[in-house]
């Protein structure tokens, strides 16, 4: 696999531009998986922008979910998701068993929305990576249990005060 090449990506500190960060995301994940992650949690106001649909992502995170690890994805709407995650789709008709997806109202996510957490918890490579500014694409990323920690309580406050959504298909009468 292809996370030994994006480790080097990973250090801690302040981030900046869309390649950069697309790279952080997907080396954060890969190495989540390959180190043994309990649960890889992602909140997005869209999540356009992430490497769900990019093949060594997909491998990773079923080889992964075989050891029982749980992928948590938060949003307030799966629209573009699905318009931009075309693999990623395709690859939860095998693997949604694996993934808890929730929605949200925006006006509940608290200050500083909209965000775009990315959470590794549990493994070696646990670690937290963070928008600051969509429109300069300026990340931190951190390694550190209290930023972990952090996050993960943002995290779980919003998932507590969602709904399940973005259904595999939808049933028409």
């Amino acid at each position: 696999m292809a996370e030994r090449d994006d480790v080097s990506v990973l250090t801690e500190g302040r981030h900046e531009g869309l390649g950069e960060l697309r790279a952080l995301r997907r080396a954060l994940i890969l190495q989540g998986c390959a180190q043994g992650a309990r649960r890889i949690l992602a909140l997005d106001p869209n999540f356009a922008d992430w490497p769900w649909s990019d093949l060594d992502v997909l491998e990773a995170l079923a080889h992964w979910g075989r050891g029982g690890g749980r992928l948590e994805m938060l949003a307030p709407d799966y629209t573009t998701a699905a318009r931009h995650q075309s693999r990623f789709v395709q690859w939860r008709l095998k693997w949604d068993h694996l993934l808890r997806i929730g929605s949200f109202e925006e006006g509940e996510a608290g200050a500083g929305w909209p965000t775009s957490t990315l959470v590794v918890v549990g493994g070696e490579g646990a670690g937290v990576l963070r928008v600051l500014d969509f429109e300069a694409w300026r990340a931190t990323f951190s390694r550190h249990a209290t930023d972990r920690q952090a996050a993960l309580e943002q995290f779980d406050a919003i998932a507590q005060r969602s709904s399940p959504s973005w259904p595999l298909s939808t049933v028409g009468l």
